[in-house]
């Protein structure tokens, strides 16, 4: 490629501009001082097949001498772009940095940049790579249905990306605007998800059991009600426990859904309570144990039956004829309150533990490690060394952390895929139950990240000792 440059003086108006990725103008002030001192930095421009002279870098300045009636600009003329698709790409990333250089451009030009580049075929790995822009921010705005959010509201375009994803919410759509303000952008759109996941679920099942002509039991029955949940009756007759036929439940009964992210045995898909599971490594559970490694989180639609006439069944409860004392309201509302807590407790760490691992794994691709770093790594090899050993370390190192030669590796490299090894095995210590119950080396996890720049979210803080109401999860 010709890389010669000369320097001439020409017309301004035999000059010729092409597309630019904003629309160019230029301002009152730019052309008054053009007028008075006239253009002090040259346009640079090149040569096309037609001998034209297309500028590649200047468009104000060139609109501005124009204005002005400048006789005559000084031009650097230079190679013409890259032959790809007359030049278009290269011309749209130089246009990129002159503008961002010189006056930024808005996130709204920014995202139409991208998408420019991508409708001309170049692959998102490309248009990153040019623009220097990380992919995240390109495959955002290649898929971006509507841009105007970039108008309404002061987001990244990786952040209005996710907005239009509730675009139909609008309660949604409020509550991640007010998130990015706050720095709890990420952790709201997991929430957000994971919410729309539990309601699409339902609605399915729902639709799947009216399909049947079975009554799908809305809200809660009162507490002070007559009719009772089918799995505390037996029959009347025999003292036999009633058991429904999904396909024909009969009469008076109908069928409550709920849906959660369960924890269940990946071999068998049954639900086991996450508060019992044992570590691999650990020595002492019993031979019947289920280890962490076994189970895995799963959206599991439930169902329970309802009765709604006892009598006209044939059923009883099954309890003695002297019950209990009935708890008084305020207990029952104790009991609500515990409950809600614990469901939504659940569910924020779930959704929390995803945003987290995908920053651990951004973090652990470091170069170096931060200055603060040692005090963590040594805390971690002399309190907690069964974390490094553990048999899951190995398996899950691999979802974070490529680990090549450690044979000559430079001591920065060194340095940091030792704090990365560290955190790892913290990370891999949380479950569901680390928001329950305080674990200090928990704390001192999520406190370090927290210093690297990773906002916890308000079950991470709970997680933490601090007292954060159910509301605020």
């Amino acid at each position: 490629m010709d890389t010669t440059m000369n320097l001439i003086h020409v017309s301004p108006s035999e000059l010729t501009l092409v597309s630019n990725i904003r629309d160019a103008k230029a301002s009152d002030d730019l052309i008054a001082s053009v007028r008075e001192h006239g253009l002090l930095e040259p346009i640079n421009a090149y040569r096309d097949d037609n001998n034209d002279l297309v500028v590649k870098h200047g468009h104000r300045r060139t609109l501005a001498a124009v204005a002005a009636e400048l006789d005559q600009v000084p031009v650097i003329v230079t190679s013409a772009p890259a032959d790809d698709l007359d030049g278009k790409t290269d011309l749209i990333a130089a246009q990129w940095d002159e503008n961002q250089q010189r006056q930024n451009l808005t996130t709204r030009e920014q995202a139409e940049t991208i998408a420019q580049l991508a409708a001309f075929g170049i692959s998102p790995a490309q248009i990153s790579k040019r623009l220097r822009v990380d992919r995240s921010t390109v495959d955002a705005a290649t898929t971006m249905t509507d841009t105007d959010t970039l108008d309404r509201y002061d987001l990244t375009i990786t952040q209005a990306a996710v907005v239009t994803e509730f675009a139909d919410d609008p309660s949604a759509v409020e509550t991640l605007v007010r998130a990015a303000s706050t720095g709890q952008f990420d952790h709201q759109a997991a929430r957000l998800r994971q919410q729309r996941q539990i309601a699409e679920a339902l609605a399915d099942a729902r639709a799947q059991w009216e399909a049947k002509g079975v009554t799908v039991l809305d809200g809660w029955p009162a507490y002070d009600s007559k009719d009772e949940w089918v799995d505390r009756l037996v029959d009347n007759a025999t003292g036999q426990d009633i058991v429904i036929d999904p396909d024909d439940p009969g009469e008076h009964v109908a069928v409550r859904l709920d849906a959660d992210f369960t924890t269940v045995l990946t071999a068998t898909g049954k639900p086991v309570d996450p508060y019992e599971l044992f570590e691999d490594d650990d020595h002492e559970r019993p031979e019947d144990a289920v280890t962490r490694s076994q189970v895995h989180e799963e959206l599991i639609v439930q169902t329970r039956w309802y009765c709604d006439n006892l009598a006209a069944r044939g059923w009883r409860n099954r309890w003695s004829p002297t019950p209990p004392a009935e708890p008084t309201e305020a207990d029952r509302e104790q009991m609500r309150a515990e409950r809600r807590d614990v469901i939504a407790a659940n569910k924020a760490w779930l959704a929390a533990e995803q945003v987290r691992r995908d920053w651990l794994k951004t973090f652990c691709a470091r170069k170096t490690a931060p200055k603060n770093s040692a005090g963590f790594v040594t805390a971690t090899i002399t309190t907690s060394p069964h974390l490094l050993s553990a048999d899951r370390l190995r398996g899950e190192r691999e979802n974070y952390l490529t680990i090549p030669s450690t044979e000559g590796m430079s001591t920065p490299k060194a340095t940091m895929t030792s704090l990365a090894m560290c955190l790892i095995a913290h990370e891999i210590n949380t479950h569901k139950g680390s928001w329950r119950h305080i674990d200090p080396r928990t704390v001192s996890y999520l406190r370090f990240i927290e210093d690297q720049g990773y906002a916890l979210s308000p079950v991470e803080r709970r997680a933490c000792g601090e007292h954060v109401d159910t509301e605020q999860l």
